[in-house]
């Protein structure tokens, strides 16, 4: 054996052990195309092999002939499977003209296998092993032509889709196919030296593992991005989920304390409204005594605190229990109403200024927020001291997640210890007799159960916003 047929033998070999490996590798996800290159390397092995086989059996026997038939068959097999592999890579259906074009190699791979057809008996002509190639035989290759012009189309195309290492896959095709006729150069002057072919399908394997090496890595980077981003989505999501269970618990607890004053109400506003009937039947009788008369009125005063509470955490347990609202509203209609029934009530020495733009429109019942913005405004008023002048801003605007909704004031503002605690229900600066504490956590429950969200931002001597998101929603 010469060393021509041992290196064919070990490309063949070589063929083998890289066509098995992609096939192997192309079962993973998103390296299907490398079934294709598999299909190559095994045609290519084979090429090797039939070379092998022709340079035993001597370049005049009948085995020769039969040998570079195949051979000659197999380069047209490599090149349309070249053409399925780039078409692969490209990740787009060929047109009809190319599956033509494709079987027009398939049947002129057969084809070439009829004795005498392709090849003749002459060494001496330019053969691929063991025969000249016939004239027949040179136009059974003319569809290689624009098969290659299609192959490096489909890498281009491939490159410009994102495949950087398609110009390395490209020139893989273009070395072996190079090469192809300086083979006939080595067969026709009978010398001693490895197939120039096979030694191109070498260069084409490791130009191919170099660019499946170039887009391994290219994976792991975009799988190391996607990785970080997966986390950080993670824990965006988690503090969301967190914030939402936080609010679901709150907009739980608004209900159950609703339900909880429906059930004192029921107990209480009876009993109340017969001491009530009996304190106003003494303040009667005991006009005369004005010591007896004045407890009288401050029993009464406590009775018409009791009853204002009930009725404020029963409207809360109710508001709670309403169905979520659906419909779109107009957010400048419902505060230009607030800000109307707000104006009478003003201290003179206080200016109220809204603007909020036409077209905002949230998700929320109307009634319900008015309630709202009346008892923020009510503590905008409350917070600018008397003896000054004051001034209460509203401003709305869309933001991302929603429209936001501020009420700003230049009132006395809050201490940190006080802000921590201000959403907790019955906690209140006021004196006693003048606030229950429950506006704001009333508030809050409120805007939470219509999907939005409500805090303060304060500082002492620097004014107090309050703060509404509210979803946004397309007009109804």
């Amino acid at each position: 054996m010469d060393a021509a047929a041992v290196i064919s033998l070990l490309v063949g070999l070589l063929g083998v052990a890289v066509g098995g490996l992609a096939l192997r590798l192309s079962r993973a996800p998103g390296w299907r195309e490398l079934q294709w290159f598999g299909a190559v390397a095994l045609l290519a092995a084979g090429h090797a092999i039939l070379a092998t086989w022709g340079a035993l059996a001597g370049g005049e026997s009948a085995a020769a002939l039969v040998a570079a038939r195949g051979r000659f068959g197999l380069s047209l097999l490599v090149i349309w499977a070249w053409m399925r592999y780039a078409e692969a890579c490209c990740r787009t259906r060929a047109g009809r003209w190319a599956r033509a074009l494709e079987l027009l190699l398939l049947a002129a791979a057969a084809v070439a296998q009829l004795p005498g057809l392709a090849l003749g008996g002459l060494p001496g002509r330019a053969g691929l092993g063991g025969g000249g190639v016939t004239p027949a035989g040179f136009g059974l290759l003319l569809p290689c032509v624009p098969a290659a012009a299609v192959v490096l189309a489909r890498f281009r195309d491939a490159r410009r889709q994102g495949l950087h290492a398609a110009g390395v896959l490209a020139a893989g095709f273009l070395v072996p196919m190079a090469l192809l006729p300086a083979e006939a150069g080595v067969r026709a002057l009978g010398l001693d030296l490895p197939v120039p072919y096979e030694l191109g399908f070498l260069a084409s394997v490791a130009l191919v593992t170099w660019a499946s090496t170039l887009r391994f890595l290219e994976a792991i980077r975009d799988l190391e991005g996607l990785r970080l981003r997966l986390e950080s989505l993670v824990v965006e999501r988690t503090r969301a989920l967190a914030d939402t269970q936080e609010a679901l618990v709150r907009a739980e607890r608004l209900a159950s304390l609703g339900q909880l004053a429906n059930g004192v109400a029921h107990q209480v506003s009876n009993p109340a409204s017969v001491v009530t009937a009996n304190l106003r039947f003494l303040a009667e009788n005991l006009a005369a005594d004005p010591d007896s008369g004045e407890v009288v009125e401050d029993a009464l005063a406590a009775m018409r605190r009791i009853n204002q509470l009930v009725r404020r955490l029963a409207d809360a347990g109710r508001i709670a229990a309403a169905p979520r609202p659906t419909a779109a509203v107009d957010l400048a209609q419902v505060v230009e109403r607030a800000v109307a029934e707000t104006r009478p009530r003003l201290p003179a020495h206080v200016a109220l200024d809204a603007q909020v733009a036409p077209g905002l429109r949230v998700q929320a019942r109307p009634e319900v927020l008015e309630q709202v913005l009346h008892s923020l405004l009510a503590n905008a008023v409350e917070a600018v001291p008397a003896g000054r002048a004051g001034r209460i801003e509203v401003r709305a605007e869309r933001r991302p997640g929603g429209v936001r909704l501020t009420i700003t004031d230049d009132g006395v503002g809050m201490r940190p210890e006080v802000l921590e605690h201000a959403f907790e229900p019955f906690f209140t600066t006021k004196p006693a007799g003048q606030g229950n504490g429950l506006g704001l956590p009333i508030s809050r429950g409120i805007v939470e159960v219509h999907g939005g969200a409500l805090w303060l931002e304060s500082a002492p001597e620097r004014g107090t916003t309050a703060v509404l998101l509210l979803p946004e929603t397309a007009a109804a």
